[in-house]
C-alpha cells in the first residue's frame, strides 16, 4: 500500500505549516508585550479568573488540521493497493421516460430502478469505476467514471423524469462509450422498461457490437403492465432488452423488486486481482469543513473568553 499524489505540486504547500506555527507563537508573545501597558491587567485576570493569555494548542491543532486537509485535496491524494476488483469498468444507464412512472413497481419503476441502481453500486468491490446516465428522448451524464461510490450514489440521487420524450436507448449508449474513453473492458447497465419508440434495434446492436460494448440489460416492470402519470397503460418489452443483451455478451434480468439487484450483483461479478487506486481527496475536503465548523464553534464559545 502506498499513497499517490494526483498533482504533487500542491504538496510544496505545506511549507506554511512552519509559517503558521510561527505567526501563532509570535502573536501570543505580542498579545501579552501589549496588554503589560493596561495597570489593571492583572487585577482583572484574578478578579475574573480567566488567563487572558493561555497558550491553546487545540485552535492552532486544528488550524492545522484544516489546512493539511485542504492541502492533501488540492494535491489529489489516493491510496494504490493491491485487491480483488471488478475486471470491467460500468456506466448505469437509467430510464427516465415517462413511462417509468408506471405504478406497477411501488412508488414508482423509475424510483425502484434509480433505489436498484444505488444497491448494485454499494455491492461492488472497491476500485471499480462508475458513471452515471439518465435517458429519455436524450441522454444526460450525471456523473462520469468514478470509484467513490458515495458520489456515484449522489448523482442517482439527481436522476429525475426526462424532459424530452420518447426513450432513445441508441443515444444513451453513445454518451455511455464516449464516458468509458480509451477502457477496454467496459460494460453499461441499462435499466429499463424496454418501450422502445426512437432509433430501432439493428442499429443499436450494430453500434454496440462496433464499440465493444457489453450490455446487461434489466426489465423494470411487470407482465400485467402498470398505469403512468398520463394514465395510460404501460407494459413492459422484454424482447428489446433480451436482444440488446444477447447480442452484446451481456445479460438479461427480470426484476420484479429492488432485491432482485443482488442476483444481478452475483450474476455480473467477474472479479480479477489487480492494483486499485482508491480517491481520497473527497474526504479530505470533507475532514477539512467538518474541521473548520469545528474551529468556528470553539471560538464563538471555548475559545471566546472576553463577552
Amino acid at each position: 500500500m502506498e499513497l499517490v499524489f494526483l498533482y504533487p505540486k500542491f504538496l510544496v504547500l505545506l511549507l506554511l505549516i512552519p509559517f503558521f506555527v510561527f505567526v501563532y507563537f509570535f502573536s501570543l508573545i505580542y498579545g501579552k508585550k501589549k496588554a503589560v501597558v493596561f495597570s489593571n491587567f492583572k487585577a482583572m485576570e484574578r478578579f475574573y479568573d480567566i488567563e487572558f493569555f493561555s497558550k491553546n494548542f487545540l485552535a492552532l491543532y486544528i488550524n492545522l488540521a484544516v489546512l493539511i486537509l485542504l492541502i492533501f485535496a488540492l494535491a489529489g491524494t489516493g491510496v494504490s493497493f493491491i485487491a480483488d476488483t471488478s475486471v470491467f469498468s460500468y456506466v448505469i444507464a437509467v430510464d427516465s421516460s415517462s413511462s417509468m412512472s408506471s405504478d406497477d413497481f411501488s412508488p414508482s419503476r423509475f424510483e425502484a430502478a434509480r433505489e436498484g441502481a444505488k444497491k448494485f453500486v454499494d455491492l461492488l468491490p472497491i476500485g471499480v469505476d462508475v458513471g452515471v446516465i439518465e435517458f429519455s428522448g436524450d441522454a444526460r451524464v450525471l456523473h462520469v467514471l468514478d470509484s467513490n461510490k458515495i458520489k456515484v450514489n449522489m448523482a442517482l440521487d439527481r436522476a429525475e423524469y426526462g424532459d424530452v420524450p420518447g426513450t432513445n436507448i441508441y443515444n444513451a449508449l453513445i454518451a455511455a462509450d464516449k464516458l468509458f474513453g480509451d477502457r477496454q473492458m467496459k460494460a453499461v447497465i441499462l435499466i429499463s422498461d424496454g418501450q422502445l419508440n426512437v432509433g430501432d434495434v439493428p442499429r443499436i446492436i450494430n453500434y454496440v457490437n462496433r464499440n465493444n460494448l457489453v450490455v446487461n440489460t434489466i426489465a423494470v416492470g411487470t407482465e400485467e403492465g402498470g398505469v403512468t402519470g398520463f394514465d395510460t397503460i404501460s407494459e413492459v418489452d422484454e424482447d428489446v432488452l433480451k436482444a440488446l443483451a444477447f447480442n452484446s455478451g451481456g445479460e438479461f434480468f427480470r426484476a420484479r423488486d429492488v432485491e432482485d439487484f443482488d442476483l444481478l450483483f452475483d450474476t455480473l461479478m467477474n472479479e480479477t486481482s489487480k492494483e486499485v487506486t482508491v480517491d481520497l481527496s473527497f474526504y479530505f475536503l470533507v475532514g477539512s469543513i467538518l474541521s473548520f465548523t469545528l474551529l468556528w464553534v470553539l471560538h464563538n464559545f471555548r475559545f471566546r473568553v472576553v463577552p
